[in-house]
């Protein structure tokens, strides 16, 4: 026989386990039951127990007030004004392209070109971002190489990571090889762009100081009033506002992010992009020609540097679109449905992340006649009009578009432009011998190789 001590401490114990671990099953079985079935409707692969079909993507919830918040005050920084200082930076690093490229063109009869443009959007985010000269088309210091191998590893291992399920879990990653190395990585370039933010701090309150007690030095007024303001001055100024009084909009760690954030990725997308339309015009030099020509009568024997002038290159604008419709730089994006969404006869349950395979969409031969021919004049007004809305969205699109595309289309245009001006492009490889890599970037296995073959 059992105690009446034993019997209220067994009822106690079931008590509990029934609060703490089956009355929450149930909710959640009741709240999930049909999103579950309604899954399960779904064709696709196979669920594997435990990870789902989902295993092989990292979950990265975001604070959306924070989100909110914070695209509302960088909104400033891609203004037209700013965008148009940075168009000096966009024609100065693309004039040096031009000469690297002229000297490799000597030393090799073909070579892959999609470095040295990499080399050169890193070389023009590093000057726009935070302000920062660093002549990586030229030469690095020893401590910027440090920072430029940081970002590196630290993109690459998002990828990594994101494909292997076993390092998902944030404590095993941190004990791993590549989570320790990643670690450092992530020290380097905090310690980078703070070194920066403490800098241009300091700067911005002097200037300030000065502009209300007068300047006592001339040639200190005219460096202040000419210095051209960076991605990390507008978001400096937003914060600190006037004087040294502090907003509280964006901390330093803030900063930082935004930062980091921005020269994550606004180096590579540009890169990739700007490689595959100098691809697409060396496969189609009856194209390249006629962009040539307008170019030749838009800017003539002078730089790029007129924002003016360059919005008039409206046939490079459209081949520059063609081409991220057929090779869009970002080649997948992921969305979370906030509401049940009919798609294809099957319901889709609110809180379904949804993967877009834009490369795929964008290539709906209902949406583009002839969906693998490079042809600019589906980009033409009247053709766009006949679209849907959403039938090209290489930036994304909606709320959480991405706010830089402005800034890239500028910068694309422009070491575009300034390419086609001085050289015929000749491609080597034919679409079908690409091996492409549907990485986070839209990337060639084999780069891109051209011959160059400079105009008179």
């Amino acid at each position: 026989m059992y105690s009446v001590t034993e019997v209220l401490v067994a009822l106690l114990i079931v008590i509990l386990v029934w609060i703490l671990l089956v009355s929450p099953l149930q909710q959640w079985y009741s709240k999930h039951s049909r999103f579950c079935h309604l899954m399960s409707e779904l064709p696709g692969p196979k669920i594997v127990p435990l990870f789902g079909n989902t295993y092989e993507f990292v979950e990265n919830p975001l604070n959306r007030a924070k989100w909110h918040l914070r695209r509302k005050l960088l909104t400033p920084a891609f203004h037209r004004s700013v965008l148009d200082s940075f168009q000096e930076v966009f024609s100065d690093k693309s004039d040096t392209l031009i000469k690297i490229l002229e000297v490799e063109r000597k030393k090799s009869e073909s070579f892959d070109i999609a470095p040295f443009i990499w080399q050169c959007s890193l070389d023009i985010i590093c000057e726009t971002a935070m302000g920062t000269k660093m002549n990586i088309q030229e030469s690095v210091s020893k401590n910027d190489t440090a920072y430029l191998k940081a970002i590196s590893y630290a993109a690459e291992s998002g990828l990594y990571r994101l494909l292997r399920p076993w390092l998902h879990p944030q404590l095993l990653f941190d004990i791993s090889p590549r989570g320790r190395k990643y670690k450092k990585s992530v020290e380097i370039m905090h310690s980078f762009t703070n070194k920066v933010i403490q800098e241009r701090k300091k700067e911005y309150l002097d200037s300030k100081r000065m502009e209300v007690n007068g300047f006592t030095d001339e040639n200190e007024k005219f460096r202040i009033k000419k210095r051209r303001m960076a991605f990390i001055d507008v978001l400096i100024e937003t914060t600190l506002g006037d004087g040294e009084e502090e907003k509280h909009h964006l901390t330093d760690e803030g900063i930082r992010e935004e930062v980091d954030t921005f020269m994550f990725e606004g180096h590579d997308t540009t890169a990739s992009g700007i490689s595959w339309t100098i691809y697409l015009l060396g496969r189609h030099p009856d194209i390249q020609e006629e962009v040539a020509r307008e170019i030749n009568e838009v800017f003539g024997q002078e730089s790029i540097k007129s924002t003016q002038k360059l919005s008039e290159l409206r046939l490079l604008d459209r081949c520059i679109h063609e081409s991220l419709r057929l090779y869009p730089s970002v080649p997948v994006i992921a969305r979370e449905l906030n509401k049940e969404v009919k798609l294809g006869g099957h319901t889709l349950p609110a809180g379904t992340e949804l993967f877009i395979h834009m490369f795929y969409m964008h290539r709906d031969k209902e949406l583009f006649p002839e969906p693998e021919k490079f042809n600019p004049d589906n980009f033409l007004p009247e053709a766009c009009e006949k679209r849907p809305p959403y039938a090209f969205v290489p930036f994304s699109a909606g709320p959480r578009n991405c706010i830089g595309q402005k800034f890239a289309m500028q910068e694309a245009k422009t070491v575009v432009a300034s390419i086609v001006k001085n050289y015929r492009i000749e491609s080597i490889e034919s679409p079908q011998e690409l091996v492409l890599l549907m990485e986070m970037i839209l990337r060639s296995q084999n780069g891109i190789k051209v011959r160059l073959h400079p105009r008179n």
